[in-house]
């Protein structure tokens, strides 16, 4: 059988702007917006007599595009109540670039004679994918800043949040897809599908779900490690090279974007929460010991602070309690139970069961007039405006 070899030079030769995009798309996926941008800047201002419009403009847009990316990362838009606040002058540079990229995008296609026709070809169909990206941060823009402003609702709809998410997730999913723009896709998708998996985390535990909640929780904590990933290889390049991810070079340790920080906190926060809901399932995993140093690393230890509570007030008992009417699965108990388990739903009192009790069982001396005076006031707790308490009066 004869042997076929390739040679290197027998494969297609990658052109000098092919290159120079994929460089770009690979620093923005890193983080590295200024050095994207100073990138598409010095390019630019050295060659830009030897080529035509089309080139020239792309690479004004992409320097524009590496600082609204910068923008959007630091999530300084959200929040701001000012006249022409950050929120304005993103959503301003993005539409800006939407307009350029589709202008670009025009010319390309019409464009005769100048820079090679299949340069030309390329450009205009990766403003076309451009503009659909450019689309999409628009769309996440406006999903963020619901979310913010949801932040001072006492209660929030997780599950429908988690719906709204996944519609933008599914809307784009075949977007920008050229091979030249997997980099920016790929960090696009993790992004939007980390969050995802954090609010569906939220939504289920909100109904005391175990294993979906772990599994969600799971894929959160992978693509958050994927990322971490990439800014330690950066890292690690940027050190080789002598610049930095975010600026000038003295600055020592490059940081993550405050996105990446923010999705690192919540995900922090769900499992503080996990922890608390499913203590006791989680403790039959683990002696005492271990698991109060476990509990110790999370970012909030409910359990101890509980009962710090306890022993500063002389209560006898806290409970979390779960309300079971109107769950869409029915209840099982702690645990996990196989989807096909039938079981019949609670009654009476056991529609209303503690997941939490510390110390020990729950008080079941108390527990019907506990139950009676939490149904009395239902509707005052539903407000969720103020703690309500309850005593005997003499």
């Amino acid at each position: 059988m004869a042997n076929v070899q390739v040679s290197q030079s027998s494969l297609p030769p990658v052109s000098i702007e092919q290159a120079f995009l994929e460089t770009y798309f690979h620093a923005l996926s890193q983080f590295a917006y200024d050095k994207a941008k100073e990138f598409a800047e010095k390019d630019r201002d050295s060659r830009k007599t030897n080529y035509g419009s089309t080139w020239t403009s792309l690479l004004n847009s992409l320097s524009h595009l590496a600082m609204a990316e910068k923008m959007y990362a630091s999530l300084g838009y959200l929040g701001q109540k000012k006249w022409f606040s950050g929120r304005e002058s993103l959503r301003s540079t993005y539409s800006s670039l939407l307009t350029e990229l589709r202008k670009i995008e025009d010319t390309g296609r019409q464009a005769v004679g100048g820079t090679a026709p299949s340069l030309e070809k390329l450009l205009a169909h990766l403003c076309g994918q451009l503009s659909s990206f450019v689309a999409a941060r628009l769309e996440t823009m406006d999903f963020y800043e619901t979310l913010c402003s949801m932040g001072s609702s006492r209660v929030i709809g997780y599950s429908e949040v988690a719906v709204n998410l996944a519609g933008i997730i599914q809307r784009h999913s075949k977007s920008f897809h050229h091979p030249i723009l997997t980099p920016l896709k790929t960090s696009f998708s993790d992004e939007l599908s980390i969050l995802f998996h954090l609010l569906q985390a939220q939504a289920d535990m909100a109904v005391w779900c175990f294993l979906p909640a772990l599994l969600h929780l799971h894929e959160a904590h992978s693509k958050l490690n994927s990322w971490a990933a990439i800014v330690q290889m950066a890292k690690e390049q940027s050190q080789k090279k002598g610049f930095e991810l975010f600026g000038s070079a003295s600055t020592k340790v490059p940081q993550v974007p405050p996105l990446h920080q923010w999705l690192l906190s919540f995900k922090a926060a769900l499992v503080s929460k996990f922890s608390l809901y499913f203590n006791e399932t989680l403790s039959k995993q683990s002696t005492p010991p271990e698991m109060k140093t476990l509990l110790a690393k999370t970012s909030c230890d409910y359990m101890a602070r509980f009962a710090t509570f306890l022993r500063k007030s002389d209560a006898i008992n806290l409970s979390i309690v779960l309300d079971t009417r109107g769950l869409e699965e029915t209840y099982k108990g702690h645990g996990y139970h196989h989807p096909a388990a039938k079981v019949e739903p609670p009654k009476g009192l056991d529609s209303y069961p503690a997941i939490v009790s510390i110390p020990g069982e729950r008080p079941q001396h108390h527990w019907p007039n506990l139950i009676m005076i939490m149904n009395n006031n239902a509707a005052e707790m539903n407000t969720m405006e103020r703690i309500v308490y309850f005593y005997d009066k003499v």
